[in-house]
């Protein structure tokens, strides 16, 4: 206790004794320095600016500093000074200093200087712009060439994307050559060009023409790097990252001190509406698309379908209609004048009357055509028309049309039910309006019919060649001709059965397809993959004569189709007597499902079948009163060797239905128009129904 006594006093003396040795902390001020003169230094930019004419000038100011302190300019390598600081530094000191800032007569340009007064710990700046004898020096002209890293200041300034409005002169050194202009079946090069002949701050020159604004020919001496060139064009900041010009606006000038003059040749006023009696010039065509967005492939805007009017001014490589071979499309450059530079390009565009080339007569440099077809900015910077969304509407003068307007091939017609299907035209008109994000993010109609004929097949195309998978690719037309098709893709056989045995299709054959259709990635009608099949084949509803896929009416004593979610458009549904349920409506029949005394609610069908859980009901009935004679339920297997197949207690319609566990069957014969059946003894899923009517 004593002890604890005497260290608790000890303590209490300690802590005295510091308490009075505090001292109050004296101020502290944070280094500074301070610049005082004809101009007002802005507190936040720490920034002052001056303007000089163009005569001797002398700025007298004075600088005040915690620390000592130092006059800063930053001459370029080439720059010759014209501004002395006097004195350069000096020490720290409370009191003002008297500075000298003498400025040189100005004989040429504008010009623009910094002077940083620093202390490192702070620094105040003072702009200086003086005047020049010649005013204001325009940068990027033949007399006055950007340099390359001007010009890459220069076009960074313009923001991603962003094409100068002029054409602009640049001279460099030849860094490395990508594309030469020997090899290039085009006529033009590729390559890089910097200001030392290094590949440290390069512009890129893109398809650029050859002297003169040619193109180049063989044996005229190609670029190569450390050759001094000056450029000429337009310029833009590729993407936000890649200073270069703009393809096929642009040209050599000058090879090592050679040139042959030349000129970039503005563009023509735009003209036109894009009709057929008032096509688009290309200058219109290009301005419609100036502004459309491009971010992949697969996303991208595009215009209606348009009428450009133009000169074939190049054709791509093997581009031509003949060189295309089976595929029947060519490709090719037009501009108004026939001329390289200011051009649409137009990408695998069908012939005349929007068929494949077969025979007749090719396109050649010169020609004037008139393009129909959706555009596109590709990439953002390369107007084009859409792939396979184009045909040549006429060739000098001559063709035969094709069609025009939203629908080029043909005049819609049909409502898209079993009784006034849609014809090829009125199928396309009906998803032309519908967007397409990606493969699964896109928009789809409800359920239709659609009748043509088949006017070709897809490559391994047919149901017998499809193997495992049991559907056909293929297009059909009005008349069977390859103008104005519509794409069935990936359709399943009758029934929305997969395809195992029966007739195949062929090459003018008439069809109904029954199914969703989806515009894909916007310019593409065509059938959802797996979600259509065959209806009729000739007149007949199933491989041998009869059956079909969902609808209206039952096309035939024998129905069958699949209940899945795809398959079938099922929505939410209440009986009076039995509950809450899920209804679709196919072939002329009702088909239902309600809870009735079941424990579980019912949920709705999923990509493969339906569940009609135990104690629930299933109700089919006709929609016309039609009796029914027999029903054959195609059941979904369990995760064992056995099915969800159950004997199902007859509640309407007279007798009970029959599990067949081994054929994965539940049958039900009788005559009623409506049967309800109670599922009493286990779960049943459906995967299939066929229907038997008197």
């Amino acid at each position: 206790m004593k002890f604890r006594t005497r260290f608790l006093l000890l303590l209490a003396a300690g802590a005295a004794a510091l308490t009075g040795c505090r001292h109050e902390e004296a101020d502290y001020d944070l280094p500074s320095i301070q610049i005082a003169g004809q101009f007002t230094v802005d507190s936040e930019t720490k920034k002052a600016s001056v303007a000089a004419d163009k005569d001797l000038t002398v700025l007298n100011l004075s600088v005040t500093a915690t620390r000592d302190w130092s006059a800063e300019i930053d001459w370029d390598a080439d720059e010759v000074p014209w501004i002395a600081v006097t004195p350069e530094k000096g020490l720290a000191s409370d009191a003002p200093q008297s500075v000298k800032v003498t400025i040189l007569d100005n004989a040429g340009y504008n010009r623009a200087k910094q002077v940083k007064f620093s202390i490192n710990y702070d620094y105040k700046t003072l702009s200086i712009s003086q005047s020049g004898e010649k005013g204001e020096e325009i940068v990027g002209t033949l007399e006055n060439p950007f340099t390359v890293a001007g010009v890459n200041k220069f076009v960074r300034n313009l923001g991603s994307d962003v094409q100068s409005e002029n054409v602009v002169y640049v001279k460099g050194i030849v860094s490395q050559v990508t594309d030469p202009f020997a090899t290039n079946t085009f006529g033009n090069g590729t390559f890089y060009i910097s200001d030392d002949g290094s590949t440290n701050n390069e512009f890129y020159c893109y398809r650029i023409m050859y002297l003169g604004n040619k193109k180049y020919t063989a044996g005229q001496p190609d670029v190569k790097v450390g050759d001094e060139v000056i450029i000429c064009g337009k310029v833009v900041n590729y993407k936000g990252n890649t200073p270069e010009t703009v393809q096929n606006t642009a040209f050599l000038y000058e090879l090592n001190g050679e040139n042959e003059g030349g000129e970039v040749t503005p563009p023509a006023d735009a003209t036109g509406t894009g009709t057929v009696d008032d096509p688009y010039n290309v200058a219109a065509s290009l301005a419609a698309v100036k502004d459309l967005t491009w971010t992949s492939n697969d996303n991208y805007q595009k215009t209606g379908v348009v009428y450009v009017k133009g000169k074939i001014s190049r054709i791509a490589d093997n581009g031509t209609y003949a060189q295309s071979g089976t595929f029947g499309n060519a490709t090719f450059y037009i501009s108004d004048d026939g001329q390289e530079g200011n051009e649409l390009y137009c990408y695998r565009i069908l012939y005349l009357e929007n068929k494949k080339y077969t025979s007749g007569t090719d396109i050649k440099v010169g020609d004037d055509v008139v393009i129909c077809g959706e555009l596109m900015n590709y990439r953002g910077n390369t107007p084009e028309t859409v792939s396979n969304g184009a045909y040549l509407y006429s060739l000098n003068g001559s063709g035969g049309g094709g069609g025009g307007g939203d629908t080029p091939s043909g005049d819609p017609a049909g409502s898209g039910t079993l009784s006034d299907p849609y014809n090829p035209a009125g199928a396309a008109n009906a998803v032309k309006g519908l967007t397409w994000t990606s493969n699964t993010v896109y928009d789809k109609t409800e359920k239709v019919y659609v009748k043509g004929k088949i006017s070709r097949i897809a490559s391994g195309g047919t149901y017998s060649e499809s193997g495992t998978y049991g559907n056909a690719s293929y297009y059909i037309s009005a008349d069977g001709s390859e103008s104005g098709e519509f794409y069935v893709f990936r359709t399943l056989y009758f029934g929305g059965e997969k395809y195992t045995s029966g007739t195949d299709i062929k090459v003018g054959d008439e069809v109904i397809i029954y199914g969703a259709l989806m515009n894909y990635r916007g310019n593409t009608p065509e059938t959802v993959s797996g979600e259509s099949w065959l209806y009729s084949l000739n007149g007949a509803t199933d491989g041998t004569g009869g059956g079909g896929g969902g609808g209206d009416t039952p096309g035939s004593s024998s129905v069958s189709f699949a209940t899945n979610a795809d398959a079938q458009a099922w929505a939410a549904d209440t009986d009076g007597t039995y509950g809450s349920g899920y209804a679709t409506t196919a072939q002329g029949l009702k088909i239902a499902y309600y809870k009735h005394t079941s424990s579980s609610n019912p949920v709705a069908p999923n990509a493969n079948h339906v569940r009609v859980y135990k104690n629930s009901v299933l109700s089919i009935g006709s929609t016309d009163g039609k009796k029914i004679k027999k029903i054959v339920l195609g059941c979904a297997p369990d995760a064992g060797t056995t099915s969800y197949c159950f004997d199902m207690t007859g509640l309407e319609g007279g007798a009970s239905a029959t599990a067949d566990k081994s054929a994965k069957t539940v049958t039900w014969t009788g005559s009623a128009a409506k049967v309800v059946l109670h599922a009493n003894n286990g779960q049943v899923r459906m995967e299939k129904i066929t229907v038997e009517f008197e």
